[in-house]
C-alpha cells in the first residue's frame, strides 16, 4: 500500500520532476534498472546521481560510496513528495549550481558536499526513511 501511494503522489504532486525522470529513464532504458522502496533506481553509466521524483540514477559500481548514494538519492524524493513542483526550483537547481558551481570553492575552504541544506536534508530524509545512513 505504501508504495503505491508514494508512486500515486510521486506522480501527481511531484509531476514535473518525474516527468523529466522519466524521460532520463528512457534515456538510459537499457541501464539495469530496479525498485528501491517504491522508487525506480537506475544504475547508469556516469560516476554521479540524480533524483527526479519518482526516478533515482546513481553509477552502476559495486563500491560502498555508489550504495550510499541510493540512500541519498532516495532522500531527494522525500524532498520531491514535500516540496511538489516547487522541487526543481527549490532543491534542483540550487543542488545542481553547488554541485558544477563551487566544486573549487569546497575544495578551497574544505567545505563538505554535504553541508548544503538541499544535500544534508536528503541525507538526513534518506536515512529516516531508507533505514541507513546514507554518507
Amino acid at each position: 500500500m505504501w508504495k503505491w501511494l508514494y508512486r500515486l503522489v510521486q506522480c501527481l504532486w511531484g509531476l514535473p520532476q518525474t516527468i523529466l525522470g522519466f524521460c532520463v529513464y528512457l534515456w538510459y532504458l537499457s541501464a539495469p534498472h530496479e525498485d528501491f522502496l517504491g522508487a525506480v533506481h537506475t544504475r547508469w553509466p556516469r560516476r554521479d546521481g540524480v533524483s527526479l521524483g519518482l526516478f533515482i540514477f546513481t553509477p552502476d559500481l559495486e563500491e560502498d560510496w555508489s550504495r550510499k548514494m541510493v540512500f541519498h538519492e532516495y532522500g531527494h524524493t522525500f524532498q520531491s513528495l514535500i516540496l511538489g513542483p516547487f522541487y526543481l526550483l527549490v532543491i534542483g537547481l540550487p543542488s545542481m549550481i553547488w554541485n558544477q558551481c563551487f566544486r573549487g570553492y569546497r575544495r578551497e575552504k574544505g567545505v563538505a558536499y554535504f553541508a548544503f541544506y538541499t544535500e544534508r536534508w536528503a541525507d538526513f530524509l534518506g536515512s529516516r526513511h531508507g533505514g541507513e545512513r546514507p554518507t
